[in-house]
């Protein structure tokens, strides 16, 4: 019995090895590399605003500029629910035809549980920049 789960095991773990040994074939790496084309474009936003967006041919769409949007979250209250506010990342398993601008968004903070524990957040995003649709 315990042969036959070793067994097991070993197998699913050189699967997803197997899977990931060359992200640069047209094959898709177990782990989930799915690159996809973006472009900037425009969409509206909750209240009739018009935003700038980065939709993807796979159907994804991001925030152009997020800044805002992460600096008051309750902005993203406007965003249409199709609309994720971090961009894709610009390597072969991303947004190919995508590269990272120089500027980045950056946020610190603390967020309090329901347990009234402090936690710290923090994170830098990178804007990217996208041919025209």
């Amino acid at each position: 019995m315990l042969y036959k789960f070793l067994k097991l095991l070993f197998l699913s773990m050189l699967t997803l090895v197997w899977g990931g040994c060359d992200p640069k074939d047209d094959a898709v790496a177990g782990y989930g590399c799915f690159p996809t084309k973006c472009y900037n474009t425009t969409a509206t936003d909750k209240n009739g605003m018009t935003i700038s967006i980065i939709e993807c041919e796979d159907g994804t769409k991001y925030l152009k500029n997020p800044g805002l949007y992460i600096e008051d979250p309750k902005r993203e209250e406007t965003l249409p629910d199709d609309i994720q506010i971090v961009a894709p990342n610009t390597d072969e398993c991303g947004a190919t035809n995508c590269k990272y601008d120089s500027v980045k968004i950056c946020i610190d903070g603390i967020t309090v549980d329901e347990q009234g524990n402090e936690h710290g957040i923090g994170a830098c995003h990178a804007n990217i920049e996208c041919p025209e649709k």
